[in-house]
């Protein structure tokens, strides 16, 4: 009995020994673990920090690599920018910049009525004849044009109008015997070259359009009209010569809304200034002493209105009168025919002065243009004067009708069958803009004094630009 109370009490003391125990091994185990997490956070620390530095040194080298790298970006687009300048050069000065080619064709019709009297009255061109009624070749050009460099540029152009041939001899004793050689045959139309130097300041140099009215400068294929107004063909000064001007940069600009679907000149000024022989185109030499002087001031106020005036100074040649008007003899000279027209008051040169003043209103669809011409010769003791009034109105896009008003007195101290007034009305079909066109105009041609002659003029055309 007392053998088995001993090992009841032999199991309790166990027991409670381990259950006294119990709490210590936990604590001591506890314990062992907070001193390794603590050195393991002073170890982390550590390697924080490190890497801290380490990632501020990166840092640093990538900043100053970035800073390598740029400048010698920097460096290498310098160069390639100079060696492109220098290539851009040497290319402007060896090989044209731009060049383009192109031309017109102008194939017509014309009918006119037939009147004994059609030597005593005014026509305007060489084909604006009785003789000329049915198709010709209006006009027939070919040009090239481009940029040499920014600066410098080139523009050259050929024709061949009418019928010209060997066969086809022009009778220098009929009226307008000068005009009508110039209108026909194969012709160097221009030959010039252009500086730009600002928008305001080009310089041009050659054989080109005189400037002096911007009713001539016009772009032949876009006239309204077949044919210009009356007073730019008679009393004008030579519309194209030889010289050199000074002016604003036109470019591909429109002076008004009369050259359908071309950008109308948008600078509120233009002028030009020039100096030329005075002689005409293609005459290589100067025929006198004296020079003419051409003046043309454009101003636009708004998008809506613009007005000129042009002024020009001449001193025609010794071996002709007026030969828009005049007739000319036959004068053989050691086998070589000379054409000379009368030389009135025994004065071989004549001083001229001429005075242009143009007004256009564009409003929309409509299109009005004027303007007034007047020639003064030897101070004013003989004037031609005259001016067109004429308009468009866009039917459509490609669809317009025009009308114009000319009136001329060539001779004011004359009142004869010249002294004409002139009604036309027509229509343009732009059937591919300017370039594929079908004109067509009827030309009412009344004469002032005397008889009125029949010779009202049916023209049309067809025109293509390549």
């Amino acid at each position: 009995m007392e053998k088995r109370f001993g090992m009841v009490k032999g199991f309790f003391l166990l027991t409670a020994v381990l259950m006294l125990s119990h709490p210590i091994i936990p604590a001591v185990a506890l314990a062992e673990t907070n001193d390794e997490i603590l050195e393991r956070l002073d170890q982390l620390s550590n390697t924080t920090q490190e890497q801290e530095k380490e990632i501020e040194r990166l840092k640093k080298e990538l900043k100053e690599s970035i800073s390598d790298i740029k400048k010698q970006q920097d460096k290498l687009a310098g160069e390639a920018i100079e060696a492109e300048k220098e290539e851009t050069l040497v290319k402007a000065y060896r090989k044209p910049k731009s060049f383009s080619f192109g031309g017109r064709v102008q194939f017509r019709f014309m009918s006119m009525q037939n009147d004994d009297n059609h030597g005593n009255v005014l026509y305007q061109k060489d084909f604006d004849r009785p003789e000329f009624d049915g198709f010709c070749l209006r006009r027939v050009r070919l040009r090239w044009q481009g940029n040499i460099t920014d600066k410098w540029a080139y523009h050259t152009q050929i024709s061949v109008d009418g019928a010209e041939n060997p066969d086809a001899k022009v009778d220098p004793g009929i009226p307008e015997y000068e005009l009508k050689r110039r209108d026909t045959g194969f012709k160097l139309q221009d030959a010039e070259i252009n500086y730009r130097i600002h928008p305001y300041l080009t310089i041009n140099m050659g054989q080109f359009k005189t400037r002096f009215t911007n009713a001539y400068l016009t772009r032949g294929p876009n006239l309204p009209l077949c044919e210009r107004a009356l007073i730019i063909d008679k009393i004008t000064p030579p519309t194209r010569d030889i010289g050199i001007s000074i002016e604003s940069e036109k470019g591909k600009y429109s002076f008004d809304s009369r050259e359908h679907g071309r950008p109308v000149y948008d600078r509120p000024i233009y002028y030009a200034v020039g100096i030329y022989n005075g002689c005409g185109f293609n005459h290589m030499r100067n025929d006198n002493e004296a020079f003419m002087l051409t003046g043309m001031l454009l101003v636009r106020p708004s998008k809506y209105f613009g007005f000129g005036v042009s002024y020009a100074s001449n001193r025609q040649g010794y071996d002709y009168d007026d030969p828009a008007l005049g007739s000319a003899t036959q004068i053989n000279y050691e086998g070589t025919d000379y054409y000379v027209f009368k030389v009135g008051d025994r004065k071989v040169l004549k001083d001229m002065e001429f005075w242009d003043f143009n007004a256009s209103l564009d409003m929309d669809r409509v299109h009005v243009q004027g303007e007034y011409i007047q020639r003064d010769t030897d101070n004013g003791t003989k004037i031609a004067a005259g001016y067109g009034i004429q308009g468009q109105l866009d039917l459509f896009d490609n669809f317009q009708l025009t009308c114009r008003y000319d009136e001329l007195d060539p001779d004011d101290t004359v009142d004869d069958q010249k002294d004409s007034q002139w009604y036309t009305v027509g229509f343009n079909w732009f059937i591919h803009g300017q370039k594929v066109k079908w004109q067509a105009n009827y030309t009412f041609r009344q004469e002032k004094y005397g008889d009125d002659v029949d010779n009202d003029t049916l023209i049309t055309h067809f025109q293509l630009l390549f």
